[in-house]
């Protein structure tokens, strides 16, 4: 493991390492160990940090991604059909290298669980993970009695990551520590019958049994609030992300202006308003369009993108790279690429979308972004978190409903671009994994003296 520089706030967690205090946390985390996951960097970043902090991390998580050798790490299947066949094609991919060989295990087993996999369908109307909380919790049991953990600390991907933290919470009577990345519904949207009330269901058992819950969104806390009282604390935190390995990955200016998007689309998020901003300013100056490139990282392009660019067109523009994974010939992460790409990007785009259920998080690729040191455009609604965060790093906003504010933005951003360039930006990124690790450990401390500790 590499060494790390102790910042301040690191100061108390390598004071009680020095002293040779140890902790044990047992780790619920659906993705875990996903290149290119959010939900799985979120924790994974961490874990170097707490273990040179003086824990002893225990994990458990479905198989999708790289089983971790640094510490114990338990995988468990999901027992539904749309579950295992979600979770298989992951491993799969993981572990065949052919495309075609690939292709061909995914039908075999779509084939062999289409029956159970429409009779589950038409009786349950649940993420696909939803059943994982079953195994993982009888799974969980002897880990427990194993390891002999101080904490069960839930974090992030599907619902059932957090189901799995009550039903041990209660059985085994340990503290827990429940951390949610995105809220598990919205008061504004209408209930989807199960699906609905079942993460409903799960956010009030998070309420009312988590000894601590945390939320990456100061909104997404007060959201909640006002659909359930929490018997625990509450805690607003800030992922951030770690450092990435390209310091040798110098920024150079070239002959086209590259604008670069990473991560997903929906319609809630999507580059309609740029394509149509795009295509009026290169119409009123052609000479624009052989200098300028929209680079789509991540994900393809959504419906109402696409029909953006129908309607607004950009040909020989915008170029879809889709989702860069591990290359054998390198040796690189798609990570690693992908950070890469966005460290070659002239500017970077960050799009929070409109409407409700953006007020409620954060794009997680904001944390990564930060780290680039590259200008970043976001379209984000003024006032808002994101929109607070990107002006105080010095960085660029428009609100999405203003067309006219992102043309001029923009035509300003490349006239910049032609005369002086888009240099990088001096600003260090606050928002560290360190920073990240030290709330947490304050959080932990706390929810453990408040919590019980007898195991059954």
């Amino acid at each position: 493991m590499e060494p790390f520089a102790h910042s301040p706030e690191e100061n108390d967690t390598q004071q009680a390492l020095s002293r040779g205090q140890t902790d044990t946390w047992l780790i619920v985390a659906h993705c875990f160990n996903m290149d290119g996951r959010a939900a799985s960097q979120t924790i994974t970043d961490r874990l170097p940090q707490l273990m040179a902090s003086g824990i002893e991390p225990v994990v458990l998580s479905a198989p999708t991604g790289n089983k971790d050798r640094r510490f114990p790490h338990y995988r468990m299947l999901s027992l539904a059909p749309s579950g295992f066949l979600f979770e298989m094609r992951h491993i799969i991919r993981l572990h065949v290298g052919s495309r075609a060989g690939q292709r061909f295990l995914k039908t075999l087993l779509t084939l062999i669980c289409l029956p159970f996999y429409i009779l589950e369908k038409i009786f349950v109307h649940l993420d696909s993970q939803w059943s994982w909380f079953v195994g993982a919790t009888l799974r969980g049991l002897p880990i427990v009695h194993r390891h002999r953990p101080s904490l069960i600390y839930s974090t992030a991907g599907p619902p059932s990551t957090h189901l799995v933290g009550f039903l041990l919470q209660k059985l085994c009577r340990l503290p827990w520590l429940a951390e949610i990345h995105d809220p598990l519904i919205y008061d504004e949207k209408s209930p989807r019958w199960q699906n609905y009330w079942f993460k409903r269901w799960i956010e009030r058992l998070v309420s009312r049994h988590a000894d601590a819950v945390i939320y990456f969104t100061e909104q997404a806390l007060a959201s909640a609030r006002k659909r359930h009282p929490f018997a625990g604390s509450t805690h607003v935190l800030r992922p951030g992300a770690a450092a990435p390995e390209i310091s040798s990955v110098a920024y150079v200016p070239g002959p086209t202006l590259h604008l670069g998007h990473f991560g997903s689309l929906s319609e809630e998020r999507n580059l309609a308003a740029v394509m149509r901003a795009l295509h009026e300013l290169l119409t009123a100056t052609p000479r624009w369009r052989e200098l300028l490139r929209l680079d789509v990282y991540g994900a393809d392009l959504d419906p109402a993108s696409r029909r953006a660019l129908h309607d607004s067109p950009l040909p020989d523009t915008v170029a879809e790279h889709g989702r860069l994974e591990y290359d054998p010939e390198t040796g690189k992460s798609g990570r690693q690429q992908v950070m890469e790409a966005m460290r070659r990007c002239d500017l970077l785009l960050l799009i929070h979308g409109s409407g409700y259920v953006c007020d409620q998080y954060i794009p997680s690729k904001l944390y990564e972004y930060l780290f680039t040191r590259r200008p970043i455009l976001g379209i984000a609604a003024s006032g808002s978190e994101l929109d607070r965060i990107l002006q105080a790093n010095g960085h660029t906003t428009v609100a999405p409903d203003d067309i006219e504010g992102l043309k001029k933005t923009l035509a300003t951003l490349i006239d910049r671009w032609e005369s002086t360039g888009l240099p990088d930006i001096n600003t260090d990124s606050p928002y560290t994994i360190a920073a990240a690790v030290s709330q947490l450990l304050q959080i932990a401390d706390a929810t453990k003296c408040g919590g019980q500790a007898k195991i059954r």
